[in-house]
């Protein structure tokens, strides 16, 4: 039984989570995946600004101003893959969706810690791959799909590596971490679980998750309510977008609070959730990072601005308003010279 039209109906309802960076660390999560990606061959003309978007130089112009690239900063991409991590993908067009995403930016001189929350539905060009593996063009899609192309491990992470810096103008990413859905109930029980007072009903999926119920989550619990989104409330990802944050800052603060305490702890859970996990980080860079970043200044959350709107195919697109997201960009990345 699925919880979205895309998927198939035999693939198990999606999710995906993990939180994973300076004390604010690690998070994934979401809901099912399946075979529309084997569906989607034809290749419509690529909309956006994709074209238009400035290089990540040191020095840039924009609209009559100069900026220039911050130094001593450290983007982390998390994502949350919707498939068990025992599934091996079939082919180059079967990897996975990545839907959940979130950039996590760490400046080391401000010492700061600044996380951008990116929608699954963003619509962002994508790189394909043909059935052989072979790169067969680039498609303004859903950034979620960018994952569905490739071998289901490091492939399919570069190239939403690389959906992601199409977004964001050109920005490199010089990391990622991806967790598949059954390291969930791990980083959750890791943490002693999350507390949440339930305001949806969860009943049909466990009997003792009713409206109202302050309860703490352990196991599947929290899968349930992280992921879960057809039948729940207004059943929107934006509505679930906002469920999740709730989650993520209850386990982040449980997080926060044993990190800090001790560097062996951050092994311990790399250790637990490893099996879990694809990143191109190494285990002591991931430690060496948490561990110096524990008492960075944790920014607000940034989300893009834009717009939902159901396109030709049926499906939900999140169209991000350009002007403010080469704003965010010049934010997060660059500084004005004066």
């Amino acid at each position: 039984m699925g919880h979205d039209g895309r998927r198939d109906p035999r693939a198990g309802a999606l999710r995906g989570i993990l939180l994973l960076v300076g004390a604010a660390v690690l998070l994934f999560l979401i809901y099912q995946g399946g075979r529309w990606l084997e569906n989607r061959n034809a290749m419509p003309e690529t909309r956006g600004d994709y074209q238009q978007r400035y290089d990540y130089e040191d020095n840039i112009e924009v609209n009559g101003a100069f900026y220039r690239k911050r130094r001593n900063v450290t983007t982390v991409l998390l994502m949350g893959i919707d498939r068990d991590s025992t599934v091996q993908a079939s082919g180059y067009r079967n990897g996975g969706q990545a839907d959940f995403l979130r950039l996590v930016v760490l400046d080391g001189t401000n010492k700061t810690i600044t996380q951008l929350q990116i929608d699954r539905d963003t619509m962002t060009p994508i790189t394909i791959l043909g059935v052989l593996g072979n790169q067969s063009g680039i498609r303004t899609a859903q950034i979620c799909l960018s994952h569905g192309f490739g071998d289901g491990g490091a492939q399919s992470c570069e190239l939403t590596v690389d959906a992601v810096s199409n977004l964001l103008l050109g920005v490199p990413i010089d990391f990622y971490v991806a967790m598949n859905l059954d390291g969930i109930s791990v980083l959750n029980d890791w943490t002693g679980g999350v507390t949440v007072t339930l305001e949806d009903d969860f009943s049909a999926i466990d009997p003792a998750m009713v409206p109202g119920v302050t309860m703490t989550l352990l196991g599947d619990q929290a899968e349930t309510y992280v992921r879960t989104r057809r039948g729940i409330g207004v059943g929107t990802n934006e509505a679930r977008m906002k469920r999740q944050q709730a989650y993520i800052s209850q386990l982040t603060a449980q997080l926060d609070a044993q990190l800090r305490q001790d560097q062996n702890a951050i092994g311990n859970l790399y250790d637990a959730l490893e099996p879990y996990l694809m990143t191109d980080m190494s285990r002591g860079r991931i430690i060496n990072e948490v561990w110096a970043a524990r008492e960075y200044e944790r920014l607000p959350l940034l989300e893009p601005a834009g717009t939902y709107e159901i396109g030709s195919d049926g499906f939900m697109q999140f169209h991000v308003d350009q002007s403010t997201l080469q704003q965010l960009v010049l934010e997060l990345f660059y500084e004005k010279v004066t």
